[in-house]
């Protein structure tokens, strides 16, 4: 029968157990989600508390809260599954019934996830899609493309299937659009009519008790006002008298009916207006009358009302809002504007997100929705002289910060270069912008792909689509240069390395890519007549790389290129002169072992982002989930998927670390999550240590890190009087231990001091940690 596994929260393989840490840090190994909450796709309440269903996660409200009325949920907090499509509420278990597209189920229940994924793992021909939640006391039945399934929630498993055959074309399984029950009957809402049985029948599973009681109409929803039962199609309105449907209301042109809901003693009934862009509810009493009528700019889904008799609605642009007399006001978790998370730039717990970007084939996505900006711990946006400048531009493609001078700088694939100075001011970068000398930059579609700064803070950038694939813009005087390079016809992601030359990616089409372009301008913006350059490709002596087709490049702390293309990495060793040797600067192709197999690295699979944490360790986002590797890329230290990680997605965009924190940020196109790790960025000195969590209270077994430490340094903690108690070596700066001594016991309780030293023992006393019981 069913298939039930109880979601303890935060429970997922590879990472640690750990309590929270402190006030300003999270525990290594915590995953936190961020999610925008502004697409709901369903709403229910058990007369006081909102639960919300998003396209990527669920929420619950509750307005009466003075603490926290607001709850976001995600994978991180135990749901199973991301990518809703409904949702209801049993008021006889107290359970909110969670749909996912994929045919997943969630109960929530005391705050505690459990997973029904029953219907997800059942092989079956064609879609599982689930149209509507009904319940009644202890049930929820689902109206899906299989017919109707019957969930007990107290045992949770499937107890019945109705299903409807149409015995017109070739028995097929009907799709039931919405179910629903009065005192005597239960009726389904199909494609080819509306049928009905009694509730009693102990033959509810044989579609011959059901009664079709109408074959005119194409029902979509249903819903049942203390007994007067109303239907719709999607611009028309009926109710029930004497087994006949009577017309009660038809919507205007242009307009389409989303949704029926009870609310108290009145009919709501949710439109949407595709011509105008206007959602409207409307109320209508059980006689047919409408009574009250609220339009505002959103896309109403799916509507309740509260005991105290306030109306909620779910819309799918605005999220939870509540409706006033003259409109609406959304009541939504903070989060991002978009979950596609094209590009990451972050630094000391402040994010920049590009939401868009462009295909593999470097088409637009028409993805509108700029950059969001994670600062202080929220989801506050650009300021607005940048949120108007980015109505002309769309699909945000790259963004990166200048620490030095505070400038932020956030490349579109339509729309060209904005440029954010300290001070808030904006500006954004197009062909106009510029005399005829450089009048081709950013030709057609100002389509800017890559950003990176040289030791001389000038600004690097490469675009699609130009005449010139490279250009400069100078530090010192914000003047542009371009510049073009042979054998590169489109310029692609970038970095620039130790010796301030420039890599980029190159695309051609019909040519299976173009591999990787390196440029050395002689230290010069202005004298091109020192320049040089080189473009690698597939095949020794040219490049060697895995595959012309890259898709992302990284630098590592011993700057090495790393290349990820369609078949695998690359490896460019620490190339200070690629031009004056021959063959100029192969890649290497390392044979490693994972497990009994051995073989290129990655050979064959697509490597769309590589991230270098603090130790030099490499993250590796492919179609696949992410894959943390040791330095040298012979052992895997982690793999993460949508399995045994909160990833929304196995399709990772972007891989970014926050070399101050340790937070690694993975973007994918359902979302972005964070991931607590064990490296951060070193220095040359200890700076700034942190210990968290300082003091370990008795109980904690999680891992306690220490962070702000000299790169790479000799760790030691002692006790007070000396005595060695554990040793290691920090991951770039910061080092992790488990709080046990060599002999695997916890240290009494006390204080405790910790002494880094680097290679010539110039830095010692770092922090203490103290141990309670």
């Amino acid at each position: 029968m069913g298939f039930l596994r109880l979601r303890l929260i935060f429970s997922f393989l590879f990472t640690v157990l750990a309590l929270a840490a402190s006030a300003q840090d999270s525990a290594i190994g915590y995953w936190e989600s961020h999610l925008p909450y502004n697409n709901a796709v369903g709403l229910a309440t058990d007369g006081k508390t909102l639960f919300a269903a998003g396209v990527q996660a669920f929420y619950s409200y509750d307005p009466t809260s003075m603490s926290t009325p607001v709850v976001p949920y995600s994978k991180a907090e135990g749901m199973s599954d991301i990518g809703m499509q409904c949702i209801g509420y049993d008021g006889g278990t107290g359970t909110a019934v969670l749909v996912y597209a994929n045919g997943n189920i969630d109960l929530f229940k005391d705050n505690t996830f459990y997973n029904v994924a029953d219907l997800k793992t059942k092989s079956v021909s064609g879609t599982k899609q689930v149209f509507q939640v009904y319940t009644e006391p202890g049930y929820a039945y689902f109206s899906t493309s299989l017919g109707v399934l019957v969930l007990d929630l107290s045992s949770q498993t499937f107890k019945q299937t109705f299903q409807f055959i149409n015995e017109v074309l070739n028995n097929e399984i009907i799709p039931v659009q919405s179910f629903t029950g009065t005192d005597l009957y239960f009726y389904a809402a199909t494609p080819i009519g509306l049928f009905r049985a009694n509730k009693n029948s102990p033959q509810l599973q044989n579609y011959q008790v059901w009664k079709k009681v109408d074959s005119t109409h194409a029902l979509t929803s249903m819903a049942n006002v203390n007994g007067t039962l109303f239907f719709s199609t999607p611009t028309a309105v009926y109710t029930m008298v004497a087994d006949t449907l009577q017309l009660v209301y038809n919507v205007p042109p242009n307009v389409t009916i989303q949704h029926l809901d009870q609310g108290g003693s009145n009919l709501f009934v949710s439109t949407y207006n595709d011509t105008t862009y206007i959602g409207s509810l409307k109320t209508f009493n059980t006689a047919g009358i409408i009574t009250d009528s609220t339009s505002w700019s959103g896309k109403p889904v799916q509507a309740v009302q509260r005991l105290d008799g306030t109306v909620w609605v779910a819309d799918f642009f605005l999220g939870l809002s509540k409706i006033f007399e003259h409109g609406s006001y959304p009541y939504i978790p903070n989060g991002p504007a978009d979950p596609s998370t094209f590009d990451i730039y972050a630094h000391n717990k402040t994010v920049y997100v590009a939401h868009g970007g462009y295909t593999t084939s470097y088409a637009a996505n028409s993805n509108g929705n700029g950059v969001s900006m994670l600062t202080n711990g929220k989801w506050d946006g650009l300021s607005q002289a940048a949120r108007t400048a980015q109505q002309t531009m769309r699909d945000m493609s790259v963004v990166l910060k200048d620490e030095k001078k505070g400038t932020l700088f956030a490349g579109s694939f339509q729309g060209g270069l904005l440029i954010q100075q300290p001070d808030q001011s904006v500006s954004v970068v197009k062909t106009d912008v510029f005399d005829s000398s450089i009048s081709l930059f950013f030709a057609q579609q100002r389509q800017v792909v890559g950003l990176g700064l040289d030791k001389s803070d000038n600004l690097w950038v490469t675009t699609f689509g130009s005449q010139h694939e490279l250009y400069a813009r100078s530090a010192a005087d914000s003047s542009w240069y371009k510049f073009q390079v042979p054998g590169a016809s489109n310029g692609g992601p970038l970095v620039v390395d130790d010796n301030d030359q420039v890599w980029f990616a190159c695309y051609q089409e019909g040519l299976n890519g173009g591999g990787v372009a390196v440029y050395n301008n002689g230290g010069t913006l202005n004298d091109p007549s020192d320049d040089a350059s080189y473009v690698l490709v597939k095949g020794a002596g040219a490049g060697n790389l895995p595959s012309n087709r890259v898709y992302c490049l990284a630098k590592d702390n011993s700057n090495n290129i790393w290349v990820g293309t369609d078949n695998g990495i690359g490896i460019v060793g620490n190339c200070s002169a690629p031009f004056s040797q021959t063959p100029p600067c192969d890649a290497e192709i390392p044979i490693v072992q994972y497990d009994q197999y051995a073989g290129y690295l990655f050979a064959g699979n697509a490597i769309r982002t590589i991230a270098v944490d603090g130790a030099n360790r490499k993250w590796v986002g492919t179609d696949d989930g992410v894959w943390l590797l040791s330095p040298d890329a012979s052992k895997i230290v982690y793999r993460f998927n949508v399995d045994n990680s909160p990833l929304p997605s196995n399709h990772i965009q972007k891989i970014t670390v926050d070399h101050v924190t340790g937070d690694v940020y993975i973007g994918t196109e359902m979302g972005l999550v964070s991931y607590r790790s064990t490296a951060t960025g070193g220095g040359e000195t200890n700076s700034n240590v942190l210990v968290f969590p300082n003091p370990v209270k008795a109980g904690y077994s999680g891992p306690i890190a220490i962070k702000g430490l000299v790169t790479n340094g000799d760790v030691r903690i002692t006790d007070i009087a000396g005595k060695l108690v554990y040793r290691t070596t920090a991951n770039g700066g910061q080092c992790v231990w488990n709080g046990l001594d060599y002999t695997g016991r916890r240290p009494q309780s006390g204080v405790y001091l910790v002494f880094v030293s680097n290679s010539d023992g110039s830095q010692t006393y770092a922090a203490k940690i103290v141990f309670t019981q």
